[in-house]
């Protein structure tokens, strides 16, 4: 999700939207008691509890992530959430909103076994607002989609440190921390450590090796497409190469035209697939390869359904990350599943997702590998690799870890 200064973050994921693009506060009541759709997965041995979730930015991936959940949980989920616009003001004006639409649901339901919120609610603040003593007594889980600290800013913009120092104080609130990947929590900590370090005074209030005690890594997972293998065989020597980004700065798009630009010396055959939610006004990278390689491109938008998306997923060989940002990487992870030989950086979570062959240090050696695909049993093999890390982060997984890390912490407070 994109944080531009003064702008908003796309909410789409690559799909073009239909409908409303924005939540309601509170969900219908067909959803907000959601047994009827949670028999996908069954676990005998655990009590089904009841979950309130709470989402502030309700768009993009935070949405499909709970509504996927939800659709497979053993546990009945309630939702209480916010518009995915304006995420400064989201994140100050969250604690009073959900709180008033979280007294209504719990006055009308009862209060839940444990309260889950994503990282855009100031949790503290909520509680406080909430005025409900019962509350304070009632688990509650913190899930880090993103976090503040080192969230890349655009060129125009300054350095707000009040946005990650809200994530600290509501993760040090939190029963639980939960992150998307292991890099993303070890980000957070040693940027909070740092910027705990700094301060004049009452540092020891901010119990941050404590904190570190109640973090663990629930990846959110994909949804898995069913699976159509590739057919690695015959003699087509054009690779489809695929951007599934967003097209904004913390992506550089001008990086992965960089790299597209060292390809045609390198006498490399390829045509172009650009997927990926884009802002109003045309980013200039991607004006540049429009202009550069028009004769390439054989796909340019959002597509129309997630039928089509996954249809333009199957027909890349090589998916493309030049990113200086990324917390986990669904859409890496299902273009993978979908066929596509991932070229990603070493760094971020992309290490958490593919082997160490799929991974490059420079924009060279990013080329460089792009030319090794062109070799089908070479591009089978590492598509082969990929998906065998991925396959225990579909969404079918991590929903049975994330059922199961809700009743240990319920148990545990109990």
């Amino acid at each position: 999700m994109s944080q531009r200064d003064g702008e908003d973050p796309d909410p789409n994921l690559g799909v073009r939207q239909s409908g409303p693009p924005h939540a309601a506060t509170e969900l219908p009541p067909d959803l907000l008691r959601s047994r009827s759709l949670n028999r996908r997965i069954r676990v005998p041995e655990q009590r089904s509890l009841r979950v309130l979730a709470i989402d502030p930015f309700h768009g993009g991936s935070h949405r499909e992530f709970l509504i996927s959940t939800i659709k497979r949980s053993h546990h009945q989920w309630s939702l209480v959430t916010g518009k995915p616009v304006h995420w400064k003001w989201r994140m100050r004006s969250a604690p009073l909103e959900l709180a008033a639409a979280a007294s209504r649901l719990i006055q009308h339901q009862g209060p839940p076994d444990l309260i889950f919120c994503t990282d855009m609610l100031d949790l503290a603040q909520w509680r406080g607002l909430l005025r409900d003593p019962r509350v304070l007594t009632i688990p509650s889980a913190m899930y880090f989609h993103e976090s503040q600290w080192n969230y890349p800013i655009s060129p125009k913009a300054r350095v707000d440190l009040h946005y990650g120092y809200t994530n600290l104080i509501s993760a040090l609130a939190a029963d639980a921390c939960w992150f998307n990947s292991a890099f993303h929590r070890d980000d957070f900590l040693k940027a909070s450590e740092s910027f705990v370090a700094r301060m004049p005074d009452a540092k020891q209030c901010h119990d941050v090796p404590n904190l570190r005690k109640r973090c663990r890594v629930l990846p959110p997972g994909f949804e898995a497409a069913e699976s159509q293998d590739r057919e690695f065989t015959g003699h087509r020597q054009t690779l489809t190469i695929g951007w599934v980004s967003r097209w904004e700065h913390d992506k550089r798009p001008d990086r992965f035209h960089e790299l597209l630009s060292l390809l045609e010396p390198m006498n490399v055959d390829f045509e172009l697939v650009l997927l990926g939610p884009r802002p109003p006004k045309t980013p200039g990278a991607l004006q540049e390869i429009r202009e550069h390689f028009a004769t390439r491109i054989i796909h340019d938008g959002l597509a129309e359904s997630t039928c089509e998306y996954q249809s333009w997923l199957r027909r890349i060989d090589v998916i493309v990350s030049t990113a200086d940002h990324e917390f986990f990487g669904i859409a890496a992870c299902e273009s993978i599943w979908a066929g596509a030989a991932p070229v990603l950086p070493n760094r971020l979570s992309y290490p958490e997702l593919v082997p160490r062959e799929s991974l490059y240090d420079s924009i060279d050696d990013a080329a460089r590998m792009i030319g090794q695909l062109r070799v089908l049993g070479e591009r089978a093999k590492r598509v082969k690799a990929a998906r065998a890390m991925i396959e225990p982060l579909r969404r079918k997984s991590t929903v049975r870890n994330l059922d199961a890390a809700i009743s240990a912490l319920v148990a545990a407070k109990s």
